[in-house]
């Protein structure tokens, strides 16, 4: 068990966001920085688990699973090692008395260092093939089934309110035509994290939409996040300077899962429906998160620390679960955090200087008896 003081409220309010890139198997990059951020916590002597450092956990698709997989207290993820982490604040009980209280604790969630071993022993059942006789032209490419399982002996029955620090993962509703939130807030907080998950995972062509009715009761088909926002930060943004418009500072951790950057040439492309279909499938994303970035970068009261990379010349599509292409992401992983240690370090040492925890769901207050 761990101890850890806290303040009450901050002199000056920073709030500090956790997101997270869409992007299939390409998941394993962002899983091996958060093992590698997990890690850099523990070295700074850090006992707190990674979640509740963050104000805010956002995730789209594949990073909704990483997403949730971090901020829920039960899942079918290895646990992280060590007991509750007691939280202490000093009260002043007189003139010239303080008392050391323990408000509570903070809960242990999955460890982060299991997340790649996730991928890696369930990548080619979500994967699997529909059977369809005509594929991908008649049908979607892949049963949604192995996804379901997959995500139900991840989460159980756990709903996004369970979440231990404000969680949400962007889905997209074909029938309304606009983006969603699926958040452990808002009007989708009883919603099983399971079914969040793989309405954020419904990529269109490779899964089947996610059919359920809202909160208002209205019929929602809910697609892949990444038709409004594959980089989630500045949805993420938005959400936390609506829960504390106070704050000051909002620091944003963007992690990518290393899909490139998509260049062509017009004067190469052939002319029409069938000359454009690619780099327009491709352009799209590409200019969404180039946007979302230039937009984040530019606002006065954001730190936004994006780390990004290109993996390799030959392009690792989501759903490519060969060995040597797993193996080629999780090195790359590596390769981004350490060509970004500079500014993963800086920002480790902001996380861990943290003193107000006001967004950890803690458990257990108690008093401590005085000296």
């Amino acid at each position: 068990m761990g101890n850890w003081f806290s303040k009450a409220k901050a002199e000056v309010e920073e709030r500090f966001i956790l997101s997270i890139d869409g992007g299939g198997i390409r998941g394993l990059v962002p899983s091996v920085i958060l093992s590698r951020l997990a890690s850099g916590l523990k070295e700074r002597g850090d006992a707190r688990p990674l979640y509740a450092h963050f104000d805010l956990i956002a995730g789209t698709s594949t990073g909704a699973l990483l997403a949730l997989g971090l901020s829920l207290p039960v899942s079918g993820v290895k646990r992280e090692e060590g007991g509750p982490v007691d939280v202490h604040r000093r009260i002043r009980t007189g003139l010239f008395r303080h008392s050391d209280v323990v408000v509570g604790q903070i809960e242990r969630a999955s460890d982060p260092a299991a997340f790649t071993d996730l991928y890696l022993d369930n990548a080619k059942r979500i994967f699997s093939r529909s059977g369809r006789l005509f594929g991908q032209v008649f049908g979607d490419k892949y049963d949604a089934s192995s996804l379901e399982d997959f995500l139900m002996r991840s989460y159980g029955e756990a709903r996004l309110s369970d979440c231990l620090v404000p969680t949400m993962a962007v889905s997209y509703d074909s029938i309304s035509g606009s983006g969603l939130v699926l958040s452990s807030w808002n009007g989708w907080k009883d919603m099983l994290a399971a079914q969040a998950a793989r309405a954020s995972c419904a990529a269109p062509l490779y899964f089947p939409a996610f059919t359920t009715l809202s909160p208002d009761g209205t019929s929602v088909a809910l697609l892949d996040g990444g038709l409004v926002a594959n980089n989630p930060a500045l949805m993420a943004y938005s959400e936390l300077k609506a829960m504390h418009p106070e704050c000051a500072k909002v620091h944003i951790l963007s992690l990518s899962t290393a899909r490139g950057v998509y260049r062509f040439d017009p004067k190469e492309v052939l002319s029409g429906v069938a000359g454009w279909a690619e780099p327009l499938m491709k352009t799209y994303p590409n200019a969404q998160m180039d946007l979302i970035g230039q937009t984040l970068a530019k606002l006065p009261d954001v730190d936004y620390v994006r780390i990004d990379g290109e993996l390799t010349k030959e392009k690792i599509k989501l759903d490519d679960t060969r060995k040597e292409s797993m193996d080629k992401l999780i090195e790359g992983g590596e390769r981004i955090y350490e060509a970004n240690k500079d500014r993963l370090s800086a920002f480790l040492d902001r996380l861990a200087s943290r003193t107000v925890l006001d967004s950890v769901r803690l458990t257990g207050p108690r008093s401590l008896p005085q000296a």
